[in-house]
């Protein structure tokens, strides 16, 4: 079965875009992969080939239906693209949805269709309808099939939002009160209802559980559902603490005494007889809820997860990596939506945004706190009690003013019980799960050596083999490679970084502050700061040369943040970082700010190695091409010929990094329109590359093709076309049919086509040049623009 990027497309007309936002919503928070245009088109793309991008790696598309998306033409088109791809359906790669009633083109109508259109302002009948969708879209999900049944099954308060806190079942043990300044977690609450739901009550247990970094309000979550769901499991409701597992048992045998179930005569049995009551009790058909609180070892919930009965188990933990057969379902708690932070903060001074001013300031708060639940709940009982005297603006000052898990808000500072009984410290909940990492264990060395350097990233996902490189592992030595794995999932399991998909992973901001000041054994923050830049750098200047820039555009973020890092540091290399930063732009199309980049790069090497070292040469030379690009060829020339001076002291006129320099300088020339000067160059230039390297190398493919530009000015048509044709059977040899530099030669070979009247040819050349642009580039790049032109020039003649 082929694998896609997708689970779902969602095909529509803009007159139903809130609707099917909604739905795609929806769907997303559900678990799919979902592709909706206003999140997946990314700027600046070709949206035309981006749809049909969507469909080919989407496995179903979802066609929402309506008179206006039949008489669209780029919802038919979405449709019509996907039924050539499953003509007869074999796969229901095309899944019609009504949303308005209308007549159906034959095509469409014999597919079975899914009717929401009665659902408006009715939410049971609409979750009914998309349970049905979400069978469909994964077979596994059980299909709903009676509205009445279902409804009889699940209830209508189920999609009536949250229940509010109402008192539990007798026989619960829950020693854990509600937290009255509870937000942003509705959707979550709603998540752990569908999957604890799931299943038949009367036969089959059901797990879930809330998943992620301390602080992030796990337990809590769990306390609120535990208030708000409870009634719903007539058994009781029961907290058991996982954290020590020696007390775990007097915790179990607790709920069958006076203050849980009040089971007979159970004060006169021996603990192990109250547990096997207990158990027994748990086991029945009655349907139950047990929360397992701050669990790190799944053994735990194998020992005290009953086998059978109605039971429902809540699992609270910082581990994500749970063992697939304990069948449980993973609700990952993310940061808290920037609203919902805001709220939180501003929950018991709801005047301090009576304006635009103070808005912007608490978000500023909350983008400081990383959104983190319990920092900005620290931080929003600060702001209360000194509500009179410290303005938002004055603790966003504060925050800013020292590191930020120092501040005295997130320090223990809030003097009430908290609901959950936890410590009121950020910096202390994370302590408590990088103390139990131990520095004598291989694995756990070198989790802490990686949680450090991933500190020295920017606060974004991070490529796991960059950060293992940048621990000087290699990811081709098995041993390796295995002992780096164990030692994320240690990390992982701890609740200390969080692993995206595919592999990549991310470390929340506050926890970077925490890790930037906790080095493993025998690291320092300044070398990791070295060795993260040092291993960023070399992997954005290897994916450079490939003239491909969409490796380092992934990872730019990095590179930024090391290079700006890298300055204010004075970190050795940081000339390099600036230099290959400039790379990426100029081949992006961003001329000027590459040209920042390298003039800095030059000033800094010109201080680090001398003025006439050989690496200020290439600094030189890189400041030169950018000025080119902006048409400023006098000052490309004069640093060309900087560049060139330098290379033939130090390595003599037939060297291949000084045959670079002049084929540099002969495009200056060329510019400048002194056209001898230029095919000297250039000839130059092509004599040391097939000396050193062949008659057949990307070099000599390079000089070949600046060759074939100064003959086309001198006006020798036929000799330029022969340089440009060998150019290109060179390079699409060396690096493929599709690469951006086989572009650059077809619109110079089709340049001279056209002046030799061959406009068809010319033609070809130009329109397969656009489309490489368009497909490594985008619309607005400026290699992009000139193949277009190129094409509009030819078409007026």
């Amino acid at each position: 079965m082929p694998d896609f990027a997708y689970d779902v497309f969602l095909s529509h007309n803009k007159a139903q875009k809130e609707w099917t936002r909604d739905l795609a919503r929806r769907l997303r928070d559900a678990g799919f992969r979902v592709w909706f245009d206003d999140w997946c088109l990314r700027g600046g793309e070709n949206w035309i080939v981006g749809l049909r991008r969507g469909v080919t790696e989407s496995r179903h598309v979802v066609f929402v239906v309506s008179p206006e998306a039949i008489e669209a033409v780029w919802p038919r088109f979405e449709v019509y693209l996907t039924i050539f791809q499953d003509p007869a359906a074999e796969d229901r790669k095309l899944i019609p949805i009504v949303h308005t009633p209308c007549d159906l083109p034959d095509e469409i109508a014999i597919r079975q269709c899914i009717d929401f259109s009665q659902t408006y302002g009715n939410p049971l009948p609409y979750e009914f309808r998309l349970q049905q969708l979400m069978a469909d879209l994964e077979p596994s999900r059980e299909r709903p099939t009676h509205f009445d049944l279902w409804v009889q099954q699940y209830g209508s308060e189920e999609w009536d939002g949250v229940p509010p806190v109402r008192p539990l079942p007798r026989g619960s043990v829950m020693p854990l009160r509600s937290n009255p300044h509870f937000v942003g977690r509705e959707d979550e609450l709603q998540e752990l209802e569908r999957h604890l739901r799931a299943g038949s009550t009367a036969a089959i247990g059901q797990v879930a559980a809330a998943t992620g970094l301390g602080g992030i309000g796990k337990t809590e979550l769990a306390v609120e559902y535990a208030h708000r769901y409870g009634r719903r499991y007539a058994g009781g409701v029961f907290w058991l603490d996982m954290d020590d597992p020696e007390a775990i048992a007097s915790q179990v045998a607790r709920c069958g005494g006076p203050e849980g179930m009040d089971l007979p005569a159970f004060d006169a049995l021996s603990l192990e007889e109250q547990l096997a009551r207990v158990k027994t009790e748990w086991e029945r058909t009655t349907p139950r809820l047990l929360i397992f609180d701050n669990v790190d070892d799944s053994n735990l919930v194998d020992e005290w997860c009953p086998v059978s009965g109605g039971y429902r188990v809540l699992i609270t933990s910082r581990r994500t990596d749970w063992p697939s057969g304990l069948g449980i379902e993973e609700v990952r708690l993310a940061t808290l939506p920037r609203d919902k932070a805001i709220e939180l903060l501003c929950k018991g001074h709801p005047e301090l945004l009576g304006d635009e001013e103070g808005i912007e300031t608490a978000d500023a708060i909350c983008d400081t706190l990383g959104d983190l639940p319990l920092a900005v709940a620290l931080a929003g009982a600060y702001l209360e009690s000194y509500k009179h005297d410290v303005t938002l603006t004055q603790y966003l000052e504060q925050l800013r003013a020292q590191p930020v898990l120092d501040n005295p808000a997130l320090v223990n500072f809030v003097q009430d019980p908290s609901p959950t009984d936890h410590v009121q410290s950020v910096a202390a909940t994370f302590e408590t799960s990088y103390g139990r990492v131990n520095p004598d264990d291989e694995t756990d060395l070198l989790a802490m050596k990686l949680f450090h350097l991933a500190s020295h990233f920017a606060p974004v996902s991070i490529r796991r083999d960059l950060l293992f490189a940048s621990a000087g592992l290699d990811p081709e030595v098995d041993e390796q490679r295995r002992l780096a794995a164990d030692a994320v999932e240690r990390l992982t399991g701890l609740g200390l970084i969080e692993e995206e998909a595919r592999g990549r992973l991310l470390l929340h901001r506050l926890l970077g502050e925490f890790a930037r000041h906790h080095p493993a054994p025998g690291q320092s923050d300044a070398h990791a700061w070295v060795a993260v830049a040092e291993t960023v750098q070399r992997f954005a200047s290897h994916e450079n040369r490939s003239g491909l820039p969409g490796s380092v555009t992934r990872e730019l973020a990095h590179l930024v943040f090391l290079t700006r890092e890298a300055g204010k540091r004075h970190l050795p290399g940081t000339s390099l970082l600036l230099s290959t930063l400039g790379y990426h732009l100029r081949l992006v199309g961003s001329l000027r700010p590459a040209r920042t980049c390298f003039q800095s790069a030059l000033t800094i090497a010109e201080v680090e190695y001398g003025k006439d070292d050989p690496k200020v040469a290439i600094h030189a030379n890189n400041l030169g091409t950018v000025l080119l690009d902006l048409g400023e060829p006098e000052g490309a020339r004069e640093l060309f010929e900087r560049a060139l001076a330098i290379a033939e002291v130090a390595y003599g006129k037939d060297h291949p990094k000084v045959a670079n320099f002049v084929n540099n300088l002969g495009q200056a020339l060329e510019n400048l329109r002194e056209l001898e000067g230029a095919r000297q160059c250039s000839e130059r230039a092509l004599g040391i590359y097939e000396r050193v390297y062949g008659k057949d190398h990307l070099e000599v493919a390079t000089a070949v093709n600046n060759l074939g530009g100064v003959r086309r000015e001198l006006g020798d048509l036929g000799g330029a076309w022969q340089c440009f044709d060998r150019a290109l059977r060179i390079t699409e040899a060396a690096l493929g049919r599709d690469h951006p530099d086989v572009a650059t030669i077809l619109n110079n070979l089709g340049t001279v086509l056209q002046e030799q009247g061959d406009k068809e040819e010319a033609w070809k050349c130009f329109e397969r040049a656009l489309a490489i642009c368009r497909s490594v580039y985008g619309e607005e790049h400026w290699k992009t623009q000139g193949a277009l032109n190129n094409l509009e020039s030819l078409d007026q003649e």
